[in-house]
Formats: C-alpha cells, sequence, structure tokens
C-alpha cells in the first residue's frame, strides 16, 4: 500500500519514523518484490505532501514494476538463448563441440585458404569397458578423454566428440609434420593411466590425419579423409596415419558408387521390403517398417550399410531420404485404399533428423498421397538422436503436433539414454536385436530386455521387440510385458506385393513350414 507521511501528521508512528530517517515528510509506493519507491522532503511552494502527490509516486511506481518485470524477463530469454544455442553446438555428455559446430569451425578456417590439420580420433577397444564396466564407466573415460585432448591441444584448437568414442580436433596452419606431433602428443595424454572407481585403466587411440588444403578443402571431406587414415593407423597399429591417396582402396570403389547411387536415386532403382511387426497379445499386425534394397545391375545386392554411408557423405542423404519417405508413403495409402490397415514405419538418419525441410517434405507427401499422418511412424536411432538432443527433441515435438508417431531405434546401443528417455517427445521404444536374441542365453541380455519392457510401461511407452526369431522368444516377450515383435518368425523384408499376400493369409500366429520357406528365399 502506498504510504503518506505529511509534514506535521498526528501519527505518533510516522513522527517517530520520519525523526528516526531526518526527514520532514515523506511519500512511499512498494515496487512489489523489488523494494520500495520513496520521495521525501518536499521543495516548492507547497509545505508538505498531498494525496495527488502519493498518487502520482504509485503510478511511477506502477511503471517502474512493469519495467523491472520486462528487463528481468529480458535477461531470462537471454540467458535461455544463450543456454539452447550453447546446447546446440555442444556435445552434452563431454561439454565439447559436436560435430555441427567442428564443421562450423573448420570451415571458418578454410574460408582463410590458410593451411589446416584435421584429425579424426577413434579409442582403441572402448567397447570392452562399456561391456565389462558399463556405459556410466564409459562414459566417464569420455569426459576424461575431452579433458586431456581440451589440455594437450593448443587453445585455439577446435575440439569436438562426435559421437560414441569418435574425437576431432583441428590444427590451424599445420601441416602432416605438426599433426604428426600434435597426434602423438594426444595419444601419450590418452595413454597416462586412469583411475575409474578405484580400478587402473588405460586407454588407447588411432588417429587419422587430412592436411587442406592437398586433401581436401571441405570438412566433410577432411574428415572423411581423416577417417581413411585412422582406420589404416588401426590396421598398421602405428598409432597415427596421414592421409595418402594411393592408400585408400576406398575411393575409386566409392567415386563409382556415389555416380551409380545417385542414378539408382533419379530412376527409382531403389526399392523398398517391408517387415510386418505384430502385436505380441493376439498375433495382429499393427504396422510394417520400411527398408530400402538395392540390387545393382552388375554387382549384385548392395547392403544399405554400404550405401547409406556414401549417402551421408555425398550430399545423396536427402534424395534418398525423400525416395524412401515417398514410395513408403504412397504404398501405405494405398494398402488403407484396400482395406488394410498398417502403419508404415520409416528409419531417418542423423542427417535426415537435421534437415530443416524434413517436416515440410513429410507433411507434403502426407498430403500428396492421402495418408493419415498417425499412420506414418518415423524411426530415429538412439545414437544419432544422442548426437544432437536438444536439436532431435525440438523435431520430434514438431512430429508429434502434428500427430506422427515417433520411435527410438536400437535402443541400449547409445550412451547415457536413459537420461534423455523421459524427456524425448517419442511414442515407441524399440528394443536392439542384440539383446534380444541374448536373452535367452545371456543373464545380462535378459535382464536389459526386462529392464527396458519395464521403463517402458512406466513411461506410457510402446516397447517394440527386434530380432524375435523363435517361439520362445515370442513368448518370453509377451510375458514380459512387451508390446510389439519384429523379426524372421514373423517374416523377413518382402516386396510389398508378396507382403499384401503375407497380410491376407495371416492367421496369428507363424507357421512353422512357411517360415521356412520365407526364410530361406530372402534373408539377406
Amino acid at each position: 500500500m502506498p504510504l503518506l507521511a505529511p509534514r506535521g501528521t498526528r501519527d505518533a508512528r510516522l513522527r517517530a519514523a520520519l525523526a528516526a530517517a531526518g526527514l520532514r515528510d515523506a511519500i512511499i509506493a512498494p515496487l512489489g518484490e523489488s523494494g520500495t519507491l520513496l520521495a521525501a522532503d518536499r521543495l516548492g511552494d507547497v509545505d508538505t505532501f498531498d494525496a495527488h502527490d502519493l498518487a502520482v509516486l504509485a503510478s511511477l511506481a506502477n511503471h517502474a514494476v512493469v519495467a523491472l518485470s520486462n528487463g528481468r524477463l529480458a535477461d531470462r530469454l537471454r540467458n535461455q538463448a544463450a543456454e539452447r544455442e550453447h546446447e546446440a553446438l555442444h556435445d552434452a555428455l563431454t561439454g565439447l563441440s559436436n560435430r555441427r559446430a567442428f564443421h562450423d569451425a573448420v570451415a571458418g578456417s578454410l574460408a582463410g585458404r590458410g593451411r589446416l590439420a584435421v584429425l579424426l580420433l577413434d579409442l582403441d577397444r572402448f567397447k570392452e569397458i562399456n561391456d565389462t564396466l558399463g556405459h556410466d564407466s564409459g562414459d566417464l573415460v569420455l569426459q576424461e578423454v575431452g579433458r586431456r585432448l581440451q589440455a594437450t591441444l593448443p587453445a585455439d584448437a577446435p575440439v569436438a566428440r562426435l559421437g560414441g568414442d569418435e574425437f576431432a580436433f583441428a590444427l590451424p596452419g599445420a601441416g602432416a609434420e605438426a599433426a604428426l606431433r600434435a597426434a602423438a602428443e594426444v595419444r601419450a595424454a590418452l595413454a597416462a593411466p586412469y583411475t575409474l572407481r578405484g580400478l587402473p585403466l588405460q586407454v588407447d587411440g588411432s588417429i587419422g590425419i587430412a592436411v587442406a588444403p592437398g586433401d581436401g578443402q571441405d570438412p566433410e571431406v577432411l574428415l572423411q579423409r581423416a577417417d581413411v587414415a585412422m582406420y589404416a593407423a588401426k590396421r598398421a597399429r602405428t598409432g597415427a596415419e596421414v592421409y595418402a591417396a594411393d592408400r585408400d582402396q576406398y575411393s575409386p570403389g566409392r567415386l563409382a558408387l556415389v555416380a551409380e547411387l545417385r542414378e539408382a536415386i533419379a530412376t527409382g532403382a531403389l526399392i523398398l521390403h517391408y517387415q510386418p511387426k505384430a502385436a505380441l497379445a493376439d498375433g495382429r499386425v499393427v504396422g510394417v517398417e520400411a527398408l530400402v534394397r538395392w540390387y545393382h545391375p552388375m554387382r549384385g545386392p548392395i547392403p544399405p550399410d554400404e550405401f547409406v554411408p556414401v549417402a551421408e557423405h555425398t550430399g545423396l542423404m536427402r534424395p534418398l531420404t525423400l525416395h524412401v519417405l515417398e514410395t513408403a508413403i504412397r504404398q501405405g495409402a494405398a494398402w488403407h485404399a484396400a482395406g488394410l490397415d498398417l502403419g508404415v514405419a520409416v528409419n531417418l538418419s542423423a542427417r535426415g533428423l537435421a534437415d530443416p525441410a524434413l517436416v515440410d517434405d513429410v507433411v507434403r507427401l502426407l498430403g500428396a498421397h492421402g495418408l493419415p499422418p498417425a499412420s506414418l511412424t518415423l524411426e530415429i536411432t538412439e545414437s544419432d538422436i544422442l548426437d544432437e538432443p536438444e536439436r532431435a527433441i525440438a523435431v520430434l515435438d514438431q512430429l508429434a503436433r502434428l500427430g506422427i508417431h515417433r520411435s527410438v531405434d536400437d535402443f541400449g546401443t547409445g550412451y547415457s539414454s536413459l537420461s534423455y528417455l523421459n524427456r524425448l517427445p517419442v511414442d515407441e521404444i524399440k528394443i536392439d536385436k542384440s539383446f534380444v536374441q541374448a536373452m535367452r542365453s545371456s543373464r545380462s541380455g535378459g535382464a536389459i530386455v526386462t529392464t527396458v519392457a519395464d521403463l517402458g510401461r512406466r513411461l506410457g511407452k510402446r516397447v517394440v521387440a527386434e530380432g524375435v526369431e523363435d517361439a520362445e522368444t515370442w513368448d518370453a516377450l509377451r510375458d514380459l510385458g512387451c508390446d510389439i515383435a519384429q523379426g524372421y518368425f514373423l517374416s523377413p523384408p518382402l516386396p510389398a506385393e508378396q507382403l499384401t499376400a503375407w497380410l491376407r493369409a495371416w492367421t496369428g500366429r507363424p507357421a512353422p513350414d512357411l517360415l521356412a520357406v520365407s526364410e530361406s528365399s530372402h534373408r539377406p
């Protein structure tokens, strides 16, 4: 409440307060939680403050409260924006730059047309640490590797974690010899003993080096060639190698594959096979996963593991993603028109998820073919989400608002995933097939499946088990509370026409004799 304490007031408490403060008169107005506004010792011809003066001060105080509130809000928004920007450019686990920030830093150095060395570090036998001590321990090692890299390298050297146990750093102005010396220093720093929860460990790494401008003048090309050199270092067990074109056994074949893949996408030579997914409770087929296949006229079948990475590194990922999305959505609409109520799932790569046009493309294709958004599921591999979690969450939120289902693929194979799972706007968790197939023979495999199934139920998400290949696994997963099964026990991936016939004949339980025929005919 505003307070008026005029000169000569009859209120004894006000007179005492004025006297204690050495004031003749005063008016006071509150500033919310920020304090009070005080005017004292009225000047001028008027003897003392009056109600009009108090009203003016109260009005000024109200304006001040609004200004202070807006200022605090602006500060919070600026801080939040800075935090979001930091998260978008940094790895959540180590605090290092992520792939996007590293790409930008290298591109900036290359723009100056100076010499630059890009080094790619891959930890040796890191999987043994995860398998023996658990992913939490592996995360601690990765954090320590990041700290040692920053302590060893020059202050102006960009350092990034690209994902998994891969790190990259760049040395502006460095040639091959300087880069090799830096690589030796990094490996020596990594080799210093670790003490992890009382257990001594030693970590080694292999480093590949590519030097601009001779080895390339584009960040992705340099990283790709550093990757070739890194694998050469692993094979030769030398610790570090510089890229050499004459040792790049993949380059000629890769170049030819790029041109052939571009033509295959443009001419529709890539086809989709579809693998059904069924509810474990009653065997009802609820959807299919679209899987891209390439049958090369000269080379024969080329597995996705071979041509998808080529697309990711050569600018073909967007046309490949659009081709798969449109083909799957068109087929899903055809099944709906034929009275088959099937959801269609499509895998997205990290680059597909990072494409700013992704959401618009999906909306356009759904509208063009008349498939309801709820009939489409986009599957994103767990490790791809964790590479840039904040960006991934933002895209998944957009898809959720459109009614499109979202799924985390290969769950359990990434890093620190549980810390993000409750934040991810996804409907579904797919347990990686390595855990499903190990659940009957391995106590740890069974424990992981049990834990994920229970976690999924508690978080209100569907749980899909991949790699189901026998009746015993089917029954065990059903008893554990998993929702959906996918694997060769149901059917291998089939072309759309064959899958349609399979769906018409489906009785809710695989027939062993038919299964044997389909497996021998179609298993890749």
